[in-house]
């Protein structure tokens, strides 16, 4: 076997490798579907209210609807009665004009009558001890408790954008709305092909208590990885380092329905590094080799023609499971979101203090694996043990990838850093 042959190296910024990998991919077609399955999917359409919110003016306690002159100067040693004509409740308007000298049974959310301006709290009142008949105890409340009729949303005023993410708060607007279904992009469709004679899954376990193996951890790791993004995963692997094999797999990876196709590994110099070799065969463009990180700098982008459909994206991460992992989370989740239709597509970045010194150097850009904990109302991020790209355990305690920037030979512990948000501090 010969050394597998490279075209030269890229060495790009992380800013011009994501810029290079989102322009592979475009927000996949719109498809409707019902309310309860849209949470974490991007809406492909605006939504606008289809009615005003409330539709009129509500009461904010439960009480009496009153003129609001009429009860100035009630005290509990001078109360004023009022005459009670009926009861409103949310849903449901009294019909008809409050009067001089009436007041109105209302509750939390119920319509406004004509001619009152105020809402009387219950508890200034005698509660109706004789029938038919409030006394008001205190004027506090004069020109209060009344929530305007439009005050939440007015009929065609644009509530969501396409792009937005249906979360919980924006599902409830959409309710609001009036829908019962919404437009949003299809979930993409990933196929993870990981590579290796050396990987060995749980049934196999006995190899790597022999020191004849590794575990396969870059598979599930990114299976959960695509699926918290909302993403369909199809495992493709592992494979062996043949290149019949490898070939064999990314012929099925092309003719799949997958959206973007993710390898493992096979991405360096060694011998068995062979996914660019065979991609090259298959009439591939690599797009570039190389990015200028630590971990995962063998990163590559490229696509692999299709007859009669749009060539297939190809992201190729390193093989070790911390460089494969801040890969994903720097260019594969980008690249998803981008296919799923959201706007917002950026890991969100925040300051926090070093909690102990963060190593870079080497002229690339450092990600450092962080634990994030709040100390004082400040983040403090601390690294999650030895940085070794090899290492998988502290990726159970990452939540959050610290940024040494090039020509910065150290963070000191004390000195601010800026981390990119991977998830809530646990």
């Amino acid at each position: 076997m010969t050394w597998p042959d490279r075209t030269a190296a890229d060495w790009l910024t992380v800013e011009d490798a994501r810029r290079r990998v989102l322009a592979l991919v475009a927000p996949l077609p719109p498809e409707e579907v019902p309310l309860h399955a849209a949470p974490g999917r991007a809406l492909a359409e605006p939504i606008r209210a289809t009615a005003t919110l409330p539709p009129w003016d509500n009461s904010a306690m439960d009480g009496y609807a009153v003129h609001g002159t009429e009860i100035a100067g009630a005290t509990p040693d001078a109360p004023l009665a009022l005459t009670v004509v009926g009861e409103a409740r949310a849903g449901t308007r009294w019909e008809g004009v409050l009067r001089s000298g009436q007041a109105l049974r209302i509750m939390t959310g119920g319509p406004l009558p004509d001619g009152a301006d105020t809402v009387v709290r219950v508890e200034d009142t005698d509660r109706e001890q004789t029938s038919g008949r409030v006394w008001i105890h205190s004027d506090r409340d004069l020109g209060r408790n009344v929530r305007p009729g439009g005050q939440d949303m007015r009929a065609g005023e644009l509530l969501l954008e396409a792009g937005d993410r249906l979360g919980a708060g924006k599902l409830a607007v959409a309710a609001a709305a009036g829908l019962a279904r919404v437009t949003v992009h299809r979930r993409p469709r990933v196929a993870v092909l990981t590579s290796g004679e050396e990987l060995r899954a749980p049934d196999a376990f006995e190899d790597v208590r022999a020191g004849r193996g590794i575990p396969d951890t870059n598979g599930p790791m990114l299976h959960a990885a695509a699926t918290e993004l909302g993403a369909e995963s199809l495992a493709l692997g592992p494979v062996p380092d043949r290149v019949d094999l490898v070939r064999a797999r990314l012929e099925d990876a092309s003719q799949s329905e997958a959206d973007l196709l993710v390898t493992v590994g096979g991405a360096s110099m060694g011998r068995t590094d062979l996914f660019q070799e065979v991609l090259r065969a298959m009439g591939a463009a690599v797009d570039f080799w190389r990015v200028r990180i630590r971990p995962g700098s063998p990163f590559s982008a490229g696509a692999i023609p299709r007859a009669g459909r749009a060539p297939l994206p190809v992201l190729g991460l390193p093989g070790n499971p911390v460089s494969a992992f801040v890969t994903f989370h720097l260019f594969v989740r980008p690249a998803l979101l981008t296919l799923a239709g959201h706007w917002h597509v950026d890991l969100s970045a925040l300051t926090a203090r070093a909690g102990a010194p963060l190593a870079g150097g080497g002229g690339l850009t450092h990600f450092l694996r962080v634990r994030l904990e709040s100390d004082r109302g400040e983040m403090v991020a601390h690294p999650t043990g030895l940085q070794g790209s090899g290492l998988v355990r502290g990726l159970a305690t990452t939540d959050a990838l610290a940024i040494v920037p090039p020509g910065t030979e150290r963070i000191q512990e004390g000195e601010r850093a800026s981390v990119l948000l991977l998830r809530l501090p646990s």
